[in-house]
């Protein structure tokens, strides 16, 4: 019986309009939040957890950000409310609102899409401690966020009245987690490498809302892997190198390669910074060579 329940449940909630609205007001969430998290009496978690996917694309910032993102990560991360087959239903509709418009710049739908990957990146570290992705969610998940990092084209971070829209952060958070996974291929940890390297080309102007530390940190989830491939980084570095050395031949200054550079810079740095925090045995050496090595070469 339970199994159809919760079939239902799926079913009603895949199936429904990805715009939506959620069902119940600011208020109801927010008193969520100001009780300690805990569920409503007579509501069902599982269907205000699915609820909640449809918060990621508010254009209120309080009921997006301080409740949906706050009260998925209290009951999935925090509270482990074992949420069982309910939390691929979410996978999947967070899914489709990772792509939702993709392409699409300076309008609202970039909040569905930036805080479903947000919102995701609290099922992938739910999955590192209790796993529940089968290896085909794993890849669709990890490619999708690859695919986000290809062809968002809305690349603001704070808005005023409207909060933190953020895409290249969020993602960068999802695949933070997603690059601790057991399920992680080393072809995987080139493809995170590539991705988070052409992210830094194709930003249009240089990173100012923290983007560089959350792309940093989701690179050192791949360098702290027990599997870690170093040969990932060596055409990264041999490039932005080279790069660098190319923009200074000329005594007029090519802006457009002097922001991808500087982005490329900016990412390794964050790396270089948070490796050195670490003690020796944790990071190969010959890794922390080339990577300080490019980094002085770069600065």
């Amino acid at each position: 019986m339970k199994f159809w329940v919760n079939l239902c449940v799926l079913v009603l909630f895949i199936t429904s309009p990805l715009g939506a609205s959620a069902m119940h007001d600011r208020e109801f969430w927010r008193s969520i939040r100001a009780h300690d998290f805990a569920v409503p009496s007579g509501e069902s978690v599982d269907q205000l957890t699915l609820e909640i996917v449809d918060l990621a694309a508010e254009p209120d910032p309080v009921l997006r950000d301080e409740c949906g993102y706050e009260i998925l990560a209290a009951w999935v991360y925090q509270k482990n409310l074992g949420l069982g087959e309910t939390l691929e239903a979410v996978r999947r509709k967070l899914i489709s609102g990772m792509t939702f418009h993709i392409g699409e710049s300076d309008n609202p739908t970039i909040f569905r899409r930036s805080f479903s990957a947000l919102y995701m990146s609290v099922l992938a570290a739910q999955d590192l401690r209790k796993p529940f992705l089968s290896q085909a969610a794993f890849r669709e998940t990890l490619d999708t966020a690859l695919k986000c990092y290809s062809e968002e084209k809305d690349f603001r971070g704070y808005i005023p009245n409207s909060g933190w829209a953020h895409a290249t952060a969020h993602v960068a958070d999802l695949m933070k987690f997603l690059a601790r996974n057991p399920k992680l291929s080393t072809a995987d940890q080139r493809q995170i490498v590539n991705g988070i390297a052409r992210r830094c080309e194709t930003v249009p102007s240089v990173f100012a809302w923290g983007e560089d530390a959350r792309m940093a940190a989701a690179l050192l989830s791949i360098i702290e892997r027990k599997d870690f491939d170093s040969k990932a980084f060596d055409p990264w570095f041999k490039e932005v190198v080279a790069k660098n050395k190319e923009l200074w031949k000329t005594s007029v200054l090519n802006t457009a390669a002097y922001i991808q550079v500087r982005n490329e810079t900016n990412v390794l740095t964050q790396l270089a910074a948070r490796i050195a925090s670490k003690k020796p045995a944790e990071i190969p050496a010959t890794f922390t060579s080339a990577l300080n090595a490019a980094v002085a070469d770069l600065n």
